[in-house]
C-alpha cells in the first residue's frame, strides 16, 4: 500500500487481485491524478501495456479506478478550498466509482459499507462546502 504519511483510503487497492496489484503500485507511485484520467479515458500507454501483457481492458480499468479513487483519497479538503475543486473530486469518485452522473447521497450510501472512509470524506468535504459558503456569505 502507499507510504503511511499520507491519511488515504487503502480500501479500493485492497479489493485489486493480487495480479493486479503491481500495476496499481505503479500507477500510485508514478502519476498524477490528472494522468490517471488521461489513461482511464484513453486507455494504458504502449509501454505499460509491454509490461504487462496479460492485462485485459477490464483489468486496466478496474486497477485505474481503484487508483484513481485511493489519489482523490489523498486530498485533505479543509475550510477554504475551492468549492469548484470539492465539485471537481466528487465527480471524479462518482465516476470512477462506477456512479457518473448519480447523486451525491446515492454515491454516500454506494460507499458507505464498503469503503466508510472514503463516505466519510465524502461527508467531509460537503460540510465544507457548505462552511465555504456561509464565509463568503458573511465576508463579501
Amino acid at each position: 500500500m502507499p507510504g503511511s504519511s499520507h491519511d488515504v483510503d487503502p480500501s479500493f487497492m485492497d479489493t485489486l487481485a493480487l495480479s493486479l496489484r503491481e500495476p496499481a503500485l505503479d500507477f500510485i507511485r508514478f502519476s498524477g491524478l490528472k494522468d490517471l484520467l488521461t489513461v482511464r479515458l484513453e486507455g494504458p500507454s504502449q509501454r505499460s501495456k509491454e509490461q504487462h501483457p496479460i492485462l485485459t481492458r477490464n483489468e486496466w480499468n478496474k486497477i485505474l479506478n481503484a487508483v484513481i479513487l485511493t489519489k482523490v483519497s489523498y486530498f485533505q479538503i479543509q475550510l477554504h478550498f475551492p468549492n469548484r475543486y470539492i465539485d471537481k473530486l466528487i465527480e471524479i469518485t462518482a465516476f470512477a466509482y462506477g456512479m457518473k452522473g448519480e447523486g451525491i447521497g446515492e454515491l454516500y450510501q454506494a460507499l458507505i459499507h464498503d469503503h466508510p472512509q472514503m463516505a466519510a470524506w465524502i461527508k467531509n468535504a460537503l460540510q465544507i462546502k457548505q462552511q465555504n459558503i456561509k464565509y463568503a456569505q458573511s465576508n463579501p
